[in-house]
């Protein structure tokens, strides 16, 4: 073969070399980016799906579990919206941006709302956390508790034995409410005197105490009880009757009302909705911003946005939270959260 032929023979080949692999690349790239559509298309279609269901718990209880994660809803559906745009575009885009839109809606009082102000009046400094799941058990929980200078302090998943020290010889404080049995897990009251406690049994076997307590020229009633998330059908039986409780608590008040504590539900669930618009309710929360107290988390910057906000506040439309916190971390699956409510001037 003369040299002449050698070379275009070599040229040949390098030309189809470069072809072969060119479109292999070209596949390869196609079916990632194929792929990376189909999870967009799932992610948030998913999300959307659980936008419009969150409306509609009273169908099932997954549908109303859902409602309590409208903000993770909403920025999956937000990324998912951008990310499509820029991979694939269409009618899915829309999809997902209105999604995102609706349930941004929802959350946007948190930063948006706003508390009447005060009388001016002192209010009662209230504390609550619940215990469950707690990896520190030094002492470094019940002294911060100690030292947290509230009015009334309400720990929940936690037993009468653990908490004793709290109101041990020397103490400011009185346990006003715990379970009966010294090692059974459930609620315990703290106050800084012997202040009423009303309590009845829901039935599905729990507590709802309302507490009255001294608030200026006034008192106010403290309602609070304790209870998982709506997992399963019995867990969402167990919201609905607990949710009952509250409200028959709130009938028998004779005072301005307060509800806290992990309940079950956050404020965009089914019976939440119900009890705020029935009795008035307006989540202190409110003009705060998104604070989450479960799980715990630890990752920079977005840590306190992982969560969702269960350990809930809710005043009367006489009452205002002069103050509003969440934290620190106590080594609990939530933070705890610290309000002091007094009477506002009524609108």
């Amino acid at each position: 073969m003369e040299r002449t032929d050698i070379r275009r023979f070599s040229r040949r080949v390098h030309v189809r070399f470069r072809f072969v692999t060119t479109s292999q690349s070209s596949g390869i790239g196609e079916t990632l980016r194929f792929a990376f559509i189909i999870v967009l298309i799932t992610a948030g279609g998913l999300a959307t799906l659980a936008t419009v269901a969150g409306f509609f718990g009273d169908i099932w209880w997954g549908f109303d579990l859902v409602a309590n994660y409208r903000w993770h809803l909403m920025w999956i559906t937000l990324v998912s919206a951008i990310l499509f745009a820029l991979t694939a575009r269409g009618i899915a885009t829309i999809v997902f941006i209105a999604a995102s839109l609706v349930n941004g809606w929802l959350i946007a009082p948190l930063w948006t709302g706003s508390q009447p102000p005060g009388t001016g009046e002192d209010g009662v400094r209230i504390v609550q956390v619940d215990m469950s799941g707690t990896v520190n058990d030094d002492g470094t929980v019940l002294r911060w508790l100690f030292d947290s200078e509230g009015d009334l302090i309400v720990i929940s998943g936690i037993t009468r034995s653990r908490a004793a020290p709290l109101a041990a010889n020397g103490s400011p404080y009185r346990m006003l409410a715990a379970p009966l049995s010294p090692d059974l897990t459930g609620i315990v009251i703290l106050g800084k005197d012997a202040w009423s406690v009303d309590a009845t049994m829901t039935d599905a076997g729990e507590p709802v105490y309302r507490v009255s307590v001294p608030s200026g020229n006034g008192r106010i009633d403290v309602v609070t009880t304790w209870g998982e998330m709506a997992t399963s059908g019995e867990a969402a039986d167990a919201l609905g009757l607990r949710l009952a409780g509250i409200g028959q608590a709130m009938d028998a008040a004779n005072n301005p009302v307060v509800v806290v504590g992990n309940i079950g539900a956050t404020r965009w669930s089914k019976g939440m909705r119900a009890l705020q618009s029935t009795y008035g309710l307006r989540d202190a929360a409110e003009g705060s911003g998104y604070l989450s107290t479960w799980p715990v988390s630890d990752i920079d910057i977005i840590g306190g946005w992982a969560g969702i906000p269960i350990d809930v506040v809710f005043v009367g439309p006489t009452l205002t939270p002069l103050e509003l916190a969440t934290g620190p971390d106590l080594g609990a699956e939530h933070l705890p959260v610290t309000v002091v409510v007094g009477p506002s001037f009524e609108n």
